[in-house]
């Protein structure tokens, strides 16, 4: 488990579109049940976490508002999304109860402790919580950084290390779970600052998929699996992807072999590059289920370019000539 450092910023986007009835119960806090042959998940809850909304004895409310359970102190806001069990919690920033908001972030003193401890610490804290440790694959440190300075100054302010996240890495056997979060910020008095938990149980079909697609592309040379798929694809890895806290309807799960695909294009020309054209380079993560068809995850199928890979045109239909 290592620490990997560089600049980390997060804020929490809570959509307008969760607003309304909730879709399905949320489980009862600890692990949450699958079918027979599938992985258990883990639904978070304030009676299991070390987040402190207010001192003991302080007021708290307790409210459900767009579509979230939040529990309101003067110190935080714990919240539970009604529909998926995704938990979201912050500090408040010092401002009024009622103005507290999901995704405040703002640094305090106190925070800044050693990464490899933060992780270490993050780790025993979700372990004794009650995620199972067999699905923990790793965990990493984020750096959370932050700079001051004048319009009129010549070099900016060097940046000043505010504190970690540590973000723990979920398998199932041998396969990444990728979109499954849990991250916390921890202070020196190993309180959680802010967290992020959303680790939803796995059936068994994408786990079975999962070890199937593991059996088709194991060895090093062609497969016939590998065959199906586009010329021209670097290898990639089998993993088991979901959808993500923040989509709504049917939650979805898959095994995927997922393959990571550079692209370069020509950019605009400038004066700065003295009339030389730019590389782009774009990253797209691609998604072949077991039987190699290409699938979109429920968090990709919207969006505000055109579809990837592109779809080909069909020729104008031309009608007979009459004679």
């Amino acid at each position: 488990m290592g620490a990997q450092r560089y600049p980390f910023c997060f804020a929490v986007l809570v959509s307008a579109t969760c607003a309304g009835l909730a879709i399905a119960q949320i489980s009862s806090p600890g692990l949450i049940t699958s079918d027979q042959g599938g992985a258990v998940g883990y639904q978070h809850s304030l009676e299991r976490s070390r987040f402190v909304t207010g001192a003991t004895g302080v007021e708290q409310r307790r409210v459900e508002e767009h579509g979230f359970s939040k529990t309101i102190g003067p110190d935080g806001v714990f919240a539970t999304n009604l529909r998926n069990g995704l938990v979201v919690a912050t500090q408040s920033g010092g401002s009024d109860k009622g103005e507290a908001k999901v995704g405040d972030v703002r640094p305090k003193a106190g925070y800044v402790i050693d990464p490899d401890k933060h992780n270490s610490q993050v780790m025993d804290y979700f372990l004794a919580a009650g995620i199972p440790k067999d699905q923990i694959g790793g965990v990493h440190a984020t750096t959370y950084l932050s700079s001051s300075g004048s319009a009129q100054d010549a070099r900016p302010a060097p940046p000043k290390v505010d504190g970690y996240a540590s973000i723990l890495e979920r398998k199932i056997e041998k396969f990444p779970v990728v979109d499954s979060v849990a991250w916390a910020r921890m202070n020196e008095q190993g309180k959680v600052v802010s967290e992020w938990v959303y680790w939803p149980a796995i059936p068994a079909k994408a786990l079975a998929d999962a070890r199937r697609l593991e059996e088709m592309v194991g060895s090093s040379g062609q497969t016939d699996f590998l065959a199906r798929l586009p010329a021209g694809l670097p290898r990639g890895r089998v993993v088991i992807r979901h959808s993500s806290a923040t989509v709504e309807g049917q939650f979805d799960a898959f095994a995927s072999y997922d393959i990571v695909e550079r692209r370069t294009s020509a950019g605009p020309t400038g004066e700065q590059n003295r009339g030389d054209a730019h590389q782009l380079i774009s990253v797209v993560v691609r998604h072949f289920d077991v039987h190699g068809a290409e699938r979109r995850l429920p968090q990709e199928t919207r969006n505000l370019g055109a579809d990837y890979p592109p779809k080909q045109k069909q020729p104008p239909q031309t009608s007979p000539v009459e004679r």
